[in-house]
């Protein structure tokens, strides 16, 4: 058996068509995530999946570690609003054995900018993060995990936004679970992106968490609680959000 947990930041225009694929293809336990303040939840409502709703934002992170602690399955499937893979490939993940099952993307419709700042982010990854270098990718949208696991884990998973799946990926290497990848093509879709439309402060921020989780898995991370970089981090956050 597996959940099925998906982030919903203002995804009304998205979440509708990719839960009525999923409907369609399987009745495993669904559970969406909203933080925002659309109509996200009115069209969640429309299909037998588990709503949570938080009146905070929480971040894709936050959302996430939320969705895993809230499922009820053994496996964990994580899988962006905009679902960007085809049913053959959710099942191919699905069956492959290992504590953390990756995507390993042949992408398909990113435009060239994007492309070039993927590839600029996987090489700044390896450099920070030395033992994952063999791997080839670290944002795809959509993976398998043991949930058991990853609570296990839950105190070193510190990132709320886009670097939440390095830092997943980081963790289970570190504490010695499995982690493998599986090939599938990855369908890009460029429509009502937040990535896209905020490309600059995606570009910084995720920079700077790449710097933050550095400095966790540090001698240095007591710098992480003190009140001068909370202060300076929550500005940044308003800033680059």
């Amino acid at each position: 058996m597996i959940s099925i947990v998906i982030p919903a930041y203002n995804e009304e225009k998205r979440i509708g068509k990719t839960l009525k694929k999923l409907s369609s293809w399987t009745n495993t336990e669904i559970v969406v995530i909203f933080d925002g303040n659309d109509n996200t939840p009115q069209v969640v409502k429309k299909f037998p999946v588990k709503l949570l709703v938080s009146k905070r934002r929480l971040g894709k992170g936050g959302a996430l570690k939320v969705g895993i602690e809230k499922s009820s399955s053994e496996r964990v499937l994580l899988l962006d609003a905009d679902m960007p893979i085809t049913k053959e490939d959710m099942e191919k993940l699905t069956i492959e054995k290992g504590d953390l099952v990756l995507v390993k993307r042949k992408i398909i419709g990113m435009p060239f900018k994007r492309k070039f700042l993927h590839n600029a982010f996987i090489f700044m990854t390896k450099l920070f993060f030395p033992s994952l270098r063999g791997l080839a990718d670290f944002q795809g949208g959509v993976k398998v995990l043991d949930r058991r696991k990853a609570l296990s884990i839950k105190n070193e998973l510190v990132m709320q936004d886009f670097l939440f799946d390095v830092n997943l990926i980081y963790a289970f290497k570190r504490n010695g679970y499995q982690v493998k990848e599986v090939e599938i093509s990855y369908v890009h879709d460029e429509t009502d992106s937040k990535i896209s439309r905020n490309l600059l402060k995606v570009i910084m921020l995720m920079f700077l968490s790449l710097v933050k989780l550095r400095v966790f898995y540090s001698p240095l991370n007591g710098v992480l609680e003190t009140k001068t970089f909370m202060r300076m981090q929550t500005f940044i956050l308003k800033v680059l959000r």
